[in-house]
Formats: structure tokens, sequence, C-alpha cells
């Protein structure tokens, strides 16, 4: 398969008939601190992180799509370590669910909220833009630059509200604390889906208020 884009974390192939295959990497990224999946250098590899990943986002995929969220997934191949999903056009951005503050929230927010606070599902907007920093952008930006209408961001914050309550409820059902979670969205024919995956390397989870790390939540979530 031709190889379409190489991520930090996945790699992207080209599967003919509107399909892509995700390839997931055991690469981890962080910073001189340690490991932060939302960081953008890759700082090593830990052995059992893709397979992790893959298996989380199959979990979710199945669940989105049982529950009627539009979503790009198709099948998994645990052996070969990849996902086949529809391609979708790429937006370049990233939607964060937020069920309380902590990680930049905190660090940019922190002279008015502490590590902690409930913030009841706020949806914020990043673009992906390493070199940047991946700055924060609100609907009449995206709208400017003209990446979705207005309606369209909307109807994204939607998707992105319903999937994360979805992936709450059900972490919640395994005694597990969804602190944040972020989703990719894309477009497949005009209609907005959520795209890449869905994995511990996206979400911020706590079990009796200690942080549960990629692998764990894998293990708790898929065993």
């Amino acid at each position: 398969m031709k190889l379409i884009h190489r991520g930090k974390t996945k790699d992207i192939y080209e599967a003919g008939d509107g399909l892509a295959v995700l390839y997931f990497k055991d690469d981890v990224t962080g910073t001189e601190a340690g490991i932060d999946p939302g960081a953008n250098s890759v700082i090593g590899q830990l052995e059992g992180k893709g397979i992790a990943a893959l298996r989380m986002s199959r979990y979710f995929f199945d669940l989105l799509t049982r529950k009627g969220l539009p979503n790009h997934y198709i099948s998994c191949d645990e052996a070969q370590r990849t996902m086949t999903v529809r391609k979708a056009q790429w937006l370049g951005l990233e939607f964060i669910c937020r069920y309380k503050a902590a990680g930049s929230f905190v660090r940019r927010y922190g002279k008015w909220v502490k590590e902690g606070k409930p913030l009841a599902g706020l949806v914020e907007i990043t673009v992906k833009d390493d070199e940047r920093g991946d700055p924060l952008i609100n609907d009449e930006g995206i709208a400017a630059l003209e990446i979705l209408s207005a309606d369209q961001v909307g109807k994204a914050k939607n998707i992105v509200r319903q999937a994360a309550g979805l992936v709450k409820e059900e972490l919640s059902r395994l005694g597990l604390e969804l602190i944040d979670l972020k989703f990719e969205l894309g477009l497949v024919d005009g209609e907005l889906m959520i795209i890449d995956d869905v994995s511990g390397d996206n979400m911020r989870v706590f079990k009796e208020g200690k942080p549960v790390d990629s692998l764990e939540l894998s293990r708790l979530v898929c065993p």
C-alpha cells in the first residue's frame, strides 16, 4: 500500500475504493518531563502502546456506531496492528471536551480556575499546528478561514459532546472518571464524522483520584 502520511504515532496508507489503513505505532510523544500524549515530539517507544490504542479505538468506535454517531471506522486487524477506515477530508482541527479543569486549560486560565474545577463538557477547538503550538481558535475564526461554516462548527460540537458523553458513561460504568477527551473530525462525502482514533492517547482518565496511563486504561477497558 502507498504511504499517504507518516505521523508521530500512526502511519496512514492508501487502500483504494475510498478507504485508508491506519498503522498504530509504539512511538510515544512527550517532553523532557516525560510522556505526554498531547506533546508534539516523539521521545521514544513503549512496547504494547500501539495495540492498546488500536483495541481502545475499536471498542469505542463500535460503541459510537451502535449509538448512531457518524465515524469513519470499518474494521481492524490486531495481528497487523491496523485499522481500516473511510478516507476523510482532514480539517486540521482538534475538539477537546472538558469535564474538569486540567492540563493546558489550567496553564492558560490558572488565574481564574483551579485544577479539578467542573467544566460541564466545555468544548474547545485547536488548530493542529506543531510549529505554532496548536493554538486555540473560535467558531468565527474557523468560518473566516473557510475550514467549516458556522453551522458545521455547531454540528461538530454537538457530535463531540454526544460522543464524549458516551465515552464518559462507559468509563464510569467501569469505575473510571473521564476528565477530558479530544476528537478529530473530518468530512466524508461532505458529512462530518469522527476520525483518527479514540484511545487512551486522547483522553485523561482517573481512577480513585489518580491518573490512569494509556496501557493500564486499555487493560481495564478491553481485558
